[in-house]
């Protein structure tokens, strides 16, 4: 079942490629503030990787051209060979990337076959306020980080931060508290109206564990 699942989702990635032509990309994204052009925020980003190597096994010969093609175009390592009768397709891609696609459904669909195609995806949403702006401060936290709360206004508060400035935000409630778990695995921005502005968000982002680059 999961292997006609990702043989469908290859069908569907390998049409999305063609359709895109070079609106969707993925390559290892530095994304400093010089390169900062590389990427609208009326797109939307994944972020993804896959540290171990993955395995997939396919009758069709052609299907499993299509699915390797497809993961080496977004920059894995990939392996092909034979055995038993069926065609094995291995591939890995260690360091975080980034795809670039040009809207939500894009974006949902590409999620899906990419954790169907066996890799840790990370798609969320910042604030559209955060899109525009003469100053730009850049932040990464690539492991989740895990704060145990206990409902309060300031953790509802840091949540809602969180996703505003486009971090992925997990709240798992057990045990009679919270899990908040959260990461931005890529180089992510936000741009801001003024140096002292930048400034509060540099202290802020560091104060919950984040690296941050800023250039003036």
């Amino acid at each position: 079942m999961k292997v006609w699942i990702a043989i469908r989702l290859t069908a569907l990635c390998t049409v999305a490629m063609v359709a895109l032509d070079n609106r969707a990309w993925a390559q290892a994204h530095d994304h400093s503030h010089a390169a900062h052009g590389s990427h609208t925020h009326s797109a939307e980003i994944l972020a993804f990787h896959l540290p171990q190597w993955k395995v997939m096994h396919f009758e069709d010969q052609q299907k499993a051209a299509q699915h390797a093609a497809a993961v080496q175009k977004m920059g894995c390592e990939v392996q092909q060979g034979q055995h038993a009768g069926h065609i094995d397709v291995s591939y890995r891609c260690p360091q975080w990337r980034t795809m670039q696609v040009a809207n939500h459904q894009l974006a949902e669909q590409w999620s899906a076959w990419l954790a169907a195609s066996g890799f840790d995806v990370s798609h969320s949403h910042s604030d559209p306020a955060f899109a525009t702006g003469p100053e730009v401060v850049e932040f990464r936290l690539q492991s989740w980080k895990v704060l145990h709360g206990s409902g309060s206004a300031q953790e509802a508060q840091l949540v809602e931060q969180l996703k505003q400035v486009g971090c992925e935000v997990a709240v798992e409630a057990h045990q009679g508290h919270a899990d908040i778990r959260f990461r931005a695995p890529s180089w992510r921005d936000i741009h801001v109206a003024d140096h002292a502005t930048a400034e509060q968000w540099i202290a802020w982002f560091r104060q919950n564990g984040f690296e941050v680059r800023h250039e003036h």
